[in-house]
């Protein structure tokens, strides 16, 4: 429970926690345009109650004021303590006494900033930082000092319980942390982008407690969205598309833009051959028809596709079996944006804006946005077109910076993008170089979204900074979105390791490798025989002891947890630069919302399992670029099912078990090598009433039934001695 402290003579100290400080020597100051930043003096603090839909608060009213006689600068700071969170508005204005002389506006790029002292007693700390304008990456050092600019996210972590501080960018105004300068301190810096402004109305950021962490990033962004009158949804209020619930393959590590039709169906022709069976194909960047990095027409590059987009889709469709294709576009139509001298520039100049940089790119209004896309979507859905990926998101507030304020910039691009989306691809789209803070708030529907920077198949060890950025973006992103962890290449000195993070990241899978160079070996684990992708039911996230640490600069394992059904699912990788062993274990505690007693540990390589009471552990060595993976089956006495072994998330299999007499049964989603541990060895195993075979594996305790013979569901009777 969040209350509030004064200090001395009314001077605001903090915010507690229980009995614990949290948040100290909060204040204000303001930075007007060519003047130097002014700390505002409090003038007063007033206390009223209040109820919402969230229940009751109490909210702290900090007035603060300075400057000239003339022009003051003058903010109201509300702190709303509600049970478990804090939310911090914001109300500024500049303030003339009369009309004449220089009427100085915010500083566009840090008008305001909360200074916030230090953070005591920090025992870790996890910051998500936008280290490029469409990526953001983990920071884990505990001295705010350090701290980076355009921190979307922190995570800290005290004796008592845990914290996220959450900025939010809201219908005009960006908040985003950084280091303030002071010791230990930190600042909440709220901007528009645009020049002019003399008021700021925003909810600066929210602020969540608890002894969950995994609980905080969701809470956060449900409260906060509350108060932004429908800008996007939380993830939990989002529906996954159906398309990406399936295998999926991606033009762009194999082709890049070299991407043609002949190229595609020889590929789509392989695929079919090696009996894979690839739902849908993403035609990647390559395939527009393009002049000087401008979008200049609708339909494919000419050369590329002589016969047209619509061709090469019906054959994929039609010869290949490939029942969804999507394409790829920018957020502006390409990465320049739209040539003025094409024809669909003439056609639809009453839906395009041009910036003052000469960028001709979708109007920034919702409704004449959408007129664009509405042309250019509609023709791309009478081609076959299915879904959509939209790339270099971010670049909105680059196009647009001093036209519009960052966030009604945002809200108007992804409002416009979104309902043509939703009139005509069912709502389906892959966000991608988006995870700039107004982008990720802007969204209204969309449940996808690219979760870290690109795959980079030629880089020795990409893997390391791909798996850290997916891994920790994850805790903050997903409360928005499933995160897409990339395509990835099946044959590659990674490719183990990468399959293994497509199984927990509980998003979409898809590969991009060229010609004849598909491995069906790393495929067959992630999916069901119809194309189904096995797809954990929740984000994937790291494990509780090494969520605020880094696996790149320690001698420890990054773990990631999910859950499948009843199970956790625990994937463990060595990303460490130094190439000695690192030492990790499995326990029950590293899938927080298990409650089983006693669980089964299932590892899918050596094929092994433990059977693990709460409070022990299960240790574990990777080598270099080594990686494993747990299940966690809940113990069910004398036989449990674990599924199947020739998936990696083999629990995932299980549809229903129930007991009849001597007897488990279980009833499988289709066959396969199925696995279960007993106390003894069975007397019997049928399925589908068949008599089958049983062996005991090389593990104490573990037995498996081979019954991939048969097609469709399965049921098995598993008959105790």
């Amino acid at each position: 429970m969040f209350t509030y402290i004064n200090g001395p003579a009314g001077e605001t100290v903090a915010m507690a926690w229980g009995g614990d400080t949290v948040l100290r020597g909060i204040d204000v100051s303001v930075r007007l345009e060519g003047r130097d930043r002014l700390k505002l003096a409090l003038l007063k603090v007033e206390r009223h109650e209040g109820a919402d839909r969230n229940g009751a608060y109490t909210d702290y009213v900090h007035v603060y004021q300075d400057g000239e006689e003339a022009q003051k600068a003058v903010v109201r700071l509300t702190l709303r303590c509600c049970p478990e969170a804090v939310l911090a508005f914001v109300e500024g204005e500049v303030v003339r006494n009369n009309d004449f002389g220089d009427r100085r506006a915010l500083s566009p790029d840090d008008g305001l900033l909360i200074h916030i002292g230090a953070l005591d007693e920090l025992q870790g700390v996890l910051a998500n930082y936008q280290h490029k304008d469409w990526w953001t990456r983990p920071h884990f050092d505990s001295d705010l000092r350090a701290l980076p600019e355009r921190t979307v996210s922190l995570l800290w972590r005290t004796p008592s319980a845990y914290f996220q501080l959450l900025p939010v960018t809201g219908p005009a105004y960006r908040a985003d942390l950084q280091a303030d300068g002071r010791a230990g301190g930190l600042a909440v810096r709220i901007f528009s982008g645009q020049g002019g402004m003399t008021s700021c109305r925003t909810l600066a950021f929210v602020l969540g407690g608890g002894e969950n962490p995994y609980l905080l990033p969701e809470r956060n962004v449900t409260l906060a969205l509350r108060h932004l009158n429908g800008q996007t949804l939380p993830r939990n209020a989002k529906v996954y598309p159906e398309i990406l619930d399936y295998l999926g393959w991606c033009s762009w590590d194999a082709f890049y833009h070299e991407v043609d039709e002949k190229g595609l169906l020889a590929k789509a022709e392989e695929l079919q051959r090696l009996g894979l069976p690839v739902r849908w194909v993403m035609i990647d960047d390559g395939w527009s028809e393009v002049r000087d990095r401008k979008l200049y027409g609708m339909d494919a590059d000419p050369e590329k596709f002589p016969r047209g987009l619509a061709h090469v889709i019906e054959a994929l469709k039609r010869r290949f079996g490939i029942r969804w294709v999507g394409v790829w576009h920018t957020i502006a139509g390409y990465w320049d944006g739209i040539h003025p001298d094409s024809e669909m520039a003439r056609e639809l100049r009453e839906y395009l804006f041009t910036t003052r940089r000469g960028n001709v790119m979708p109007y920034p209004d919702a409704g004449r946005g959408f007129g664009f896309w509405h042309a250019w979507h509609g023709y791309l859905a009478r081609q076959g077109v299915d879904f959509v990926k939209v790339d270099s998101q971010s670049a909105v507030h680059n196009f647009l910076r001093h036209h519009l304020p960052v966030g009604k910039a945002a809200s108007a691009a992804h409002t416009a993008l979104e309902a043509s989306a939703a009139l005509h691809f069912d709502r389906t789209i892959i966000n991608c170089m988006g995870m700039s803070a107004e982008n990720i708030w802007h969204r209204p529907v969309s449940a996808v979204s690219r979760n870290s920077d690109d795959f980079v198949p030629q880089e020795r060890h990409g893997f390391r900074e791909h798996a850290l950025q997916n891994a920790y973006n994850s805790y903050y992103h997903g409360a928005w979105y499933w995160g897409d962890w990339d395509m990835f290449w099946t044959e590659n000195h990674d490719d183990v390791q990468n399959m293994v993070l497509r199984a927990v990241s509980g998003g979409p899978v898809y590969f991009s490798d060229a010609l004849g160079r598909t491995d069906p070996a790393r495929v067959w684990p992630l999916i069901f025989r119809d194309g189904k992708i096995i797809r954990c039911d929740r984000t994937a996230n790291p494990t509780p002891d090494c969520l605020m640490r880094s696996p790149i600069s320690e001698p420890l394992p990054l773990k990631l947890w999910n859950k499948a059904g009843r199970a956790g699912v625990v994937a463990a990788f060595h990303i460490c630069e130094a190439q000695t062993d690192v030492q990790g274990a499995i326990s029950l505690d590293d899938v927080p919302d298990m409650t089983a007693d006693s669980a089964w540990v299932y590892e899918h390589f050596s094929r092994t399992a433990v059977r693990l009471a709460r409070g022990q552990s299960l240790p574990f060595a990777l080598q270099a670029e080594q990686c494993r993976l747990f299940l966690l089956v809940p113990d069910r006495g004398a036989v449990t099912p674990i599924g199947l072994a020739d998936k990696l998330v083999s629990s995932a299999a299980l549809k229903r078990q129930w007991e009849e007499g001597k007897s488990r049964m279980v009833r499988l989603r289709e066959g396969g090598l199925f696995v279960f541990a007993a106390d003894q060895p069975p007397s019997a195993v049928r399925a589908n009433g068949e008599t089958l075979k049983w062996s005991p594996s090389a593990c104490a305790s573990l037995y498996e039934v081979d019954c991939s013979h048969l097609h469709g569901a399965v049921t098995l009777e598993i008959v105790r001695a």
